[in-house]
């Protein structure tokens, strides 16, 4: 079996089910659950790799999970019509959408407000309520999960309820632990390797989609791989543009 191919996720996802019942983050704020995984996919660099991911979780595995999207990217546009129909037909399948958001520099109540008015933008565009948020590359700008950001009404996905925020070493005991494959990479452990008897009752588990093929590959190729996804989905994009695109440019 591939490492990140969509069969090891498959089997990943089914291992989580044998500790956990996976539910949505708003399920385990309304029921106030204590036990349970979350599942979280933040895009970056492809819509349709999400999609794909998207369709495999509802088809095969008959799971829900939160899929974020860059408003401000500089690979992918999440307002093209392509990729805001393939926004809502993910939303269809049954999962939910966030605002994965990499704020500059500013204050709290600016910080609010300008979370407040990305999501307003996506929901007007996608046409359904966006009711939750995960910041992006934190490890850069970790007082943003020391902060706890609180948004009225909106679900952040960094929140205590979902995540363990720590300096310096490691905690003996969690109160959530989080796994994630943040560049291509697990920095937290596999999901199928750990020991889960050790494992607090809580868990957000998350992927990039970007990661994931049928194949599997290792860092250099997938973005090779990637890359000439991208490449061929120009180029037809051009076309569709303009007459005049060479047809030996395909």
């Amino acid at each position: 079996m591939n490492k990140f191919s969509y069969t090891e996720y498959k089997n990943i996802i089914e291992l989580v089910r044998t500790k956990w019942k996976i539910f949505d983050f708003k399920e385990v704020i309304n029921y106030g659950l204590d036990i349970f995984c979350v599942l979280r996919h933040d895009i970056e660099f492809s819509v349709d790799r999400a999609l794909t991911m998207a369709r495999i979780e509802a088809d095969d595995l008959g799971v829900k999970s939160t899929y974020t999207v860059q408003l401000r990217n500089n690979t992918y546009n999440a307002l093209s019509q392509k990729n805001i129909e393939a926004i809502q037909e993910i939303k269809s399948l049954g999962h939910s959408i966030g605002l994965h958001q990499n704020p500059p520099p500013m204050k709290d109540d600016e910080l609010v407000e300008y979370i407040l008015k990305d999501i307003e933008t996506l929901e007007h565009y996608y046409g359904f309520e966006v009711d939750r948020f995960a910041f992006h590359r934190c490890g850069s700008n970790p007082e943003l999960l020391e902060k706890y950001v609180e948004v009225p009404n909106k679900i952040n996905c960094y929140d205590k309820k979902f995540f363990h925020y720590f300096k310096g070493e490691r905690p003996k005991k969690l109160n959530v632990h989080y796994l994630a494959d943040s560049n291509h990479q697990w920095k937290y452990g596999h999901p199928i390797n750990i020991d889960y008897d050790s494992y607090p009752f809580r868990l957000q588990l998350l992927t990039h989609p970007y990661s994931w093929t049928e194949n599997g590959y290792e860092n250099i190729n997938n973005f090779a791989k990637l890359i000439k996804e991208r490449d061929t989905e120009m180029k037809l994009d051009m076309k569709t543009e303009t007459r005049s695109f060479p047809e030996e440019l395909l």
